[in-house]
């Protein structure tokens, strides 16, 4: 069965107005979602190995980039394209071009990042080069699928020039993964540092974030539903967040401080413009704040943390504490920005898609809102940005003990996570099966 998230009647769990295409089988975007949780779960335990590490501010250590890799690649990555190709249609008004291709894009993705994260682990240059391979087949089935059909949209143009935005980093985050791998082999050079920090800003601010703002612009109103959503921010975000990041990222790779000062100060102004809209929409909710709504609001305090971090970066710095700062800052970006909005969205979508396609008839005059334990979910969110703050904050200060108790914080809060979305499907199954049984 399809699942279409703007169907008027089905439409409480999540509020998108009618689209006049539908999304592609469920069991597409539901094996994308599975395998970012399962990626989730090993990164959850992969950062408690590493948290000594990372409070020592050794974040080119290659177990802790092969971590770092399955939360970018795994988590996030898997995540933003399987959430793609469910909202394509509510959002714009076009069904992707291939399912086919979507999940080849799925099986491509999956055995990169395994063979990328293993290269990594093992600091093994030919086993990420033929990761890198994989990946680059998963991106390019993404792509194909999606990005034409935006010339097709009936409506969120705006939307879909962020969704294309976000694609175009990634495709220059990947080269400069390629060009670091083929620096691993010998075949040339290229400044590490300055190469990594430019990989780091064009993927986790230029396609994850991108794509966040221009999806969330649409999904936020509907879920708190504002009594004013202005657009016109939109107009000037995005094109000063692909200024800051080209410049930023020039200047990383020249060596020219002029450009990675001005690129940032670019990066740092979209953001606070960012910051500020959703602060908008926040504040002029007309409904209460569920877990969902405070995961993402947990986010993006972890966006203005890591933007707050990142401009005290600026200042040249150098040794230890300087690396440690560094690390904080990626963790703030990455954990305490994108993986909690990611929870986030998917305590609201999960719920309602499991109710829909698994409930059959059971899922009429039923809302899905209820199948998630509230209480349990406040505790997870307390537990899972609990950890993620601890373990910044412990790696400013060097303590690997802190860190470990932070990542394991962490850890604790994601199986929790785990265990909630177990449980929703096999009361959504078993309530399948009674209703059948009684007719």
């Amino acid at each position: 069965m399809t699942t279409d998230l703007a169907s008027p009647a089905r439409a409480r769990g999540l509020p998108l107005r009618p689209a006049p295409a539908h999304p592609p089988p469920f069991a597409l975007t539901a094996a994308h979602f599975l395998t970012a949780l399962l990626w989730l779960g090993a990164a959850a335990l992969g950062l408690i190995v590493v948290a000594p590490l990372l409070a020592r501010g050794a974040f080119l250590d290659p177990h802790v980039l092969a971590v770092v890799h399955c939360v970018t690649l795994g988590v996030i990555t898997t995540t933003i394209f399987g959430a793609l190709y469910q909202m394509l249609p509510p959002l714009l008004g076009v069904t992707v071009r291939s399912v086919r291709a979507a999940a080849l894009e799925l099986g491509f993705l999956v055995a990169g990042t395994l063979v990328l994260v293993t290269g990594l682990w093992h600091a093994r240059p030919a086993w990420q080069g033929a990761g890198w391979l994989l990946v680059a087949g998963a991106i390019g089935c993404a792509s194909w699928t999606l990005l034409p059909q935006r010339r097709r949209a009936t409506q969120g143009k705006l939307t879909g020039l962020y969704i294309s935005a976000g694609h175009s980093a990634l495709g220059l985050a990947f080269l400069l993964a390629g060009a670091r791998i083929g620096e691993g082999l010998g075949w040339w050079h290229v400044d590490r540092l300055g190469a990594i920090a430019a990989h780091f800003h064009l993927a986790a601010l230029g396609f994850a974030t991108l794509t966040a703002v221009g999806v969330s612009s649409r999904l936020l109103p509907m879920f708190l539903a504002p009594d004013d959503a202005p657009e016109w921010p939109l107009r000037w975000i995005g094109p000063v967040a692909g200024a800051g990041l080209l410049v930023f990222a020039a200047g990383e790779l020249a060596g020219s401080r002029a450009a990675t000062v001005s690129g940032a100060a670019l990066l740092a102004l979209a953001m606070a413009g960012y910051l500020a809209l959703a602060a908008t929409w926040f504040r002029r909710r007309t409904r209460p704040l569920d877990p969902a709504l405070g995961f993402m609001a947990a986010a993006f305090v972890g966006l203005a943390a890591s933007v707050a971090i990142g401009l005290a970066l600026l200042q040249a710095g150098a040794g230890a504490a300087f690396a440690r700062a560094v690390t904080a800052y990626a963790v703030m970006a990455v954990l305490g920005w994108l993986v909690l909005l990611i929870l986030g969205v998917y305590y609201r979508v999960i719920p309602f898609l499991v109710w829909i396609n698994l409930g059959g008839a059971s899922a009429a005059g039923r809302d899905p809102a209820g199948l998630m334990p509230r209480r349990a979910a406040w505790v997870s969110l307390a537990v899972i940005a609990g950890g993620v703050w601890l373990l910044a904050a412990a790696i400013r200060a060097g303590s690997a003990t802190a860190a470990q108790a932070g990542a394991g914080a962490f850890a604790i809060g994601v199986l929790g996570v785990i265990v909630q979305y177990v449980r929703l499907v096999v009361i959504v199954r078993r309530t399948a099966r009674g209703r059948a049984a009684e007719r």
